[in-house]
């Protein structure tokens, strides 16, 4: 489950300016029925946000945000698994970079 917690502005100029950074806060909750099943979907989120193209310093996966450009990512917090009636959950929180387009 992805959730977005919302956006931290202020990395310099007002947000709209040319040259205006964000912090984007996102959230992804693995879910399995063990506590292997969670942890291995975490690896997958990790991977899908982080994994890098081999010699180019890519990201191997592109991350849309509407009317900006993202220009890092950083894995924020890793809670683990836990456990609530049967169900393992492994919380991570992923923080995407923003940048405003130059206009």
């Amino acid at each position: 489950m992805l959730y977005e917690l919302g956006q931290t502005a202020g990395l310099g100029p007002a947000f709209g300016d040319s040259d205006a950074d964000a912090r984007v806060l996102l959230q992804v909750t693995s879910v399995g029925t063990t506590a292997e099943q969670a942890s291995l979907q975490a690896d997958k989120a990790r991977q899908a946000f982080l994994a890098r193209v081999p010699g180019s310093g890519q990201y191997l996966n592109p991350i849309t945000v509407t009317g900006a450009t993202v220009i890092g990512r950083e894995l924020d917090r890793e809670e683990g698994v836990s456990v609530v009636s049967s169900t393992y959950a492994y919380v991570q929180r992923f923080v995407l970079t923003v940048s405003t387009p130059n206009s």
